[in-house]
């Protein structure tokens, strides 16, 4: 069986030092015998294009390296707000729609209720780490939700959870029922 390959989805390329945390997370991967693919990696031309068309290409992009990928590990720490980040949200649909497993993480160990402040709107009482259309797919998928507390300064920078998922990850690939590709 060739080595696995995991997208590592996030908001993590958006980071000042994405593409430091990248190489970071791909060495994390590669020992424990999983080749790491983070969205940076991919090759594309954007001279010439509008910005909009940009957008589209990074888009493309992203598809065709998660098409390429046997699973997700997907950073679900809330960035920007109470919730994780959006693209990541789609991204771990979209691994799911194609039937591949997908395992996520996050550095806030308090879940999507205890995090969204009094607006007059009903949140879900489920107890889960972000809405049910995040981690349903996570856990439907056959991957789980890794949920680490970290001090308030390391919440974007710390590896902590991004480590245990890749172990956790690499235990449930080769488990009695492990996954074909």
């Amino acid at each position: 069986m060739s080595r696995l390959r995991a997208y590592l989805a996030g908001p993590d390329v958006f980071y000042p030092s994405a593409m430091e945390i990248g190489n970071s997370k791909k060495e994390i991967c590669s020992a424990h015998d999983i080749e790491g693919v983070f969205p940076l990696d991919a090759k594309f031309d954007l001279a010439g294009i509008s910005p909009k068309e940009q957008g589209y290409q990074c888009f493309d992009a992203m598809v065709n390296l998660m098409q390429l990928c046997d699973l997700a590990i997907a950073n679900l720490t809330p960035f920007r707000g109470p919730s994780m980040d959006v693209g990541t949200a789609v991204e771990i649909g979209y691994m799911h729609g194609l039937g591949k497993p997908v395992f996520g993480y996050t550095n806030v160990a308090n879940s999507f209720s205890e995090r969204v402040g009094e607006d007059g709107f009903f949140v879900e009482p489920f107890g889960l780490m972000d809405n049910l259309m995040v981690e349903g797919p996570v856990v439907r998928s056959g991957g789980s939700v890794i949920q680490v507390s970290v001090p308030e300064g390391e919440v974007y920078s710390s590896l902590e959870g991004f480590e245990k998922c890749v172990v956790h990850a690499v235990n449930v690939m080769a488990g009695p029922v492990s996954f074909i590709r």
